[in-house]
């Protein structure tokens, strides 16, 4: 298990998907899953941040945030302004990671259940005990 260290360069893989957390070439600005690729897109700068954590697109230099309203199904995207995250151990596999807006039941999901196709957008979405919105963090290789 990697222990997320503040300042750490990251490749984020969804657990049941086994795609990497990418900023998407298509649109710039969208977060999906993508099978891993070693580009510096898939590559996440984590930073400690008031009381949580911040993801920083190496590529970009962008923040991940949320695209409108926090819920069910709000798209995660990159932004110029860091948004605060709140990273957990996941209650059923202590060895993967939940990430969260802090102070609500939002995680990180990949949408469509897990759904591995390139492309597929992740979102926010309540937690429940699906491992679409459990993570790895790894260095990269």
């Amino acid at each position: 298990m990697v222990v997320i260290a503040s300042g750490g360069t990251y490749e984020i893989v969804n657990v049941l998907g086994g795609t990497s957390l990418d900023l998407s070439g298509g649109d710039g600005r969208s977060i999906i899953g993508y099978p891993y690729h070693s580009g510096a897109n898939q590559q996440w700068v984590v930073q400690s941040y008031n009381a949580g954590w911040t993801f920083r697109s190496v590529s970009s230099g962008l923040y991940i945030g949320i695209d409108g309203t926090p819920g069910d199904g709000t798209p995660l995207i990159v932004t110029t302004t860091p948004t605060e995250w709140d990273i957990w151990h996941d209650e059923i596999d202590s060895t993967k990671y939940r990430v969260f807006l802090p102070n609500t039941p939002l995680n990180w999901d990949l949408a469509e259940h897990g759904n591995p196709t390139p492309g597929t957008l992740v979102t926010l979405w309540s937690k429940w005990a699906g491992t679409n919105q459990t993570w790895d963090f790894t260095p990269p290789q």
